[in-house]
């Protein structure tokens, strides 16, 4: 297949589009990314020769301090962070990055919507000497700032003492050159956009070392529609490309093993007899470097997701830490120690989560994302309670903690209704003000699950009081009225997201410092996700975990990739399950 023929067309929406104004594009101000910018911008001349185009030009963190190692200034969106909140502020109209550079986790608004055809993705090396990585003179000084090329490196010439080198792609050259390095490494991509193949004295081998996730491609990223931005750089995108950095991202994605584990990742789109195959390169070290593990694995596109998933995982295991005569479940209890977890969720859940993580070792910080106000219209709720008292309601229907007051004075009249709980923790909290709930869906703990467990009820004809929140779906509600029931919906209390992030954990979340994130609600999810913004990429390659299933839907709705899913919709439940996974121990809980 060839190249051109994998080249999106341009979509008939640039057209309906033509009337928007002028293109901002946003990039970094180094040499190599005005040139990548410069690159999209003759391709947009290409495709749309009616737009008129401007660079701007946008400082990120990693080019303002080029003196700190990037794990101390936290190392996830140092390059993108600027220029993603550029976007969000409408001072540009879409940002070209190294694709290598964009964290997995997106802000909200925002969506990677094409990557040009790929450079060569390989690391190379640049010696003083003249001589690839094997012909180096003894101990030799290496410099770079990628903890996964250090690693690699090591694990090729164990004797090679590692330098770290930050600058521009000018800057290290210049390096490489002085007495201070026998060589530095680099990225085929940059020097050979920037036509300086010669100074290239090995071509690292992708078996041997493995490249970042997403290097050598580019990845133009806009707000997400209805802004027309999106269609109108469809012709830019290059399917084949796309394939391969999308999946080299799911594997990142999917590692969730803490802030600083060393990974690369490189897929290949390739025909073989006549069908299209992927071939998949996959390197994992554990956070001291110490262990390195790699794996390849060939198999159609259309599994890709699922493989690379399975790959991270079963490397995840492999690379779990392990204690001399400890059992499966010690090292799953241990393998919390010394680990950052970022909690969310309500007051009492984080209080329960901070005993149950800090008993195994962990630090805990507490984000609150949401605050619980009482209804927006108080008498509505008054007279559904005096109704139900009265004997109005055949059942009252709650699927939250934050209603079990409302229940709990809907049930207190002489001909109190019969209770549906949704939820453990939610069955919990009413059996300790006294109501035991009269039917609680044994497995499937969502409102799919609550449903299938009331069709053993004639529900034709019943009335029943759904005590919801201002932000409930209306599945349940269509659900029981498709059931036959009357049904009526009543706020029972209002979610509202806080304005600003907690000033303590927002500092360890843009230092790179949180392991594991933990929600305990769908709103927890979407509430975060609003509330950081552009430093939500902090928190990529951090273990998430959600509570039960339906968090762990809206975790996947909202970009998130859930590590952990608790068998059981408690802390405990949640801490255990994540001591699991970092342990390597086999789970019970599906990770999404």
């Amino acid at each position: 297949m060839s190249g051109s023929s994998l080249v999106h067309p341009v979509s008939s929406v640039i057209q309906q589009n033509s009337a928007v104004g002028s293109l901002r594009i946003g990039t970094r101000a180094s040499a190599l990314a005005q040139w990548q910018a410069r690159h999209v911008q003759g391709e947009l001349a290409r495709v749309l020769p009616e737009k008129v185009t401007s660079l701007d030009l946008i400082r990120s963190e990693g080019d303002l301090d080029k003196v700190s190692p990037l794990t101390e200034i936290g190392g996830r969106g140092v390059f993108s962070s600027a220029l993603q909140r550029a976007l969000l502020e409408d001072r540009i109209d879409l940002a070209v990055h190294s694709a290598k550079d964009v964290p997995t986790l997106s802000p909200f608004g925002l969506e990677i919507a094409a990557y040009p055809l790929r450079e060569d993705a390989r690391d190379v090396l640049v010696s003083r000497h003249g001589v690839g990585l094997a012909e180096l003179p003894g101990a030799p000084r290496i410099g770079t700032s990628s903890r996964r090329r250090a690693v690699q490196a090591v694990a090729l010439r164990p004797d090679a003492v590692v330098v770290e080198l930050r600058g521009n792609i000018d800057t290290r050259l210049r390096k490489a050159a002085s007495p201070e390095y026998d060589a530095v490494i680099l990225a085929a991509a940059g020097l050979l956009r920037m036509e300086w193949a010669e100074r290239i004295t090995d071509y690292l081998s992708i078996d041997a070392f493995t490249p970042s996730p997403g290097q050598g491609a580019l990845a133009i990223e806009t707000r997400t529609p209805p802004d027309p931005v999106p269609a109108m750089v469809q012709g830019l995108n290059h399917a084949r490309t796309a394939i391969e950095v999308s999946l080299e991202r799911r594997f990142l994605m999917s590692i969730g093993g803490g802030c600083r584990t060393p990974i690369g990742a490189h897929a290949r789109v390739e025909a073989a007899h006549g069908r299209e195959v992927v071939r998949f390169w996959g390197m994992l070290a554990n956070e001291d470097g110490t262990r390195l593990e790699r794996a390849y694995d060939e198999f159609p596109p259309e599994r890709g997701d699922d493989v690379v998933g399975e790959i991270a995982q079963r490397m995840m295991r492999s690379l779990a830490p392990v204690w001399e005569g400890a059992s499966i479940d010690d090292m799953a209890g241990r393998a919390l120690e010394n680990r950052r977890v970022l909690t969310t969720g309500t007051p009492s859940l984080a209080e329960s989560l901070r005993q149950a993580f800090q008993s195994r070792g962990a630090t805990v910080s507490h984000q609150p994302t949401i605050t619980i106000e009482s209804p927006g219209a108080p008498r509505t709720l008054d007279a559904a309670i005096v109704a139900a008292r009265s004997g109005t309601y055949d059942w009252v229907i709650v699927t939250s903690e934050n209603a079990v007051d409302a229940v709990i004075r809907a049930v207190e009249g002489p001909h109190p209704p019969r209770v549906a709980a949704v939820g453990e923790q939610t069955t919990r909290r009413l059996r300790q003000r006294g109501v035991v709930a009269d039917l609680v869906p044994t497995g499937d703990q969502r409102t799919s699950g609550l449903l299938a467990a009331l069709d053993v009820v004639n529900l034709d004809g019943a009335r029943v009081l759904c005590l919801l929140g201002n932000r409930a779906r209306t599945e349940l509600a269509d659900g029981l009225r498709a059931r036959g029931a009357r049904v009526d919906v009543v706020e029972a209390y209002r979610t509202v997201d806080l304005a600003e992030p907690d000033p303590d954990a927002l500092a360890a979340i843009r230092a790179g410092e949180i392991d594991v994130v933990t929600f305990g609600s769908p709103s927890s999810v979407h509430s975060l996700v609003r509330l950081l913004g552009v430093d939500l990429a902090a928190l990529s390659g951090a273990c998430l975990a959600a509570i039960g299933p339906t968090t762990a839907a809206a975790m996947d709705d909202s970009g998130l990739t859930a590590h952990v899913v608790a068998s059981t919709p408690d802390a405990d439940g949640i801490a255990k399950a994540v001591g699991d996974y970092l342990s390597g121990k086999p789970r019970t809980g599906k990770a999404g």
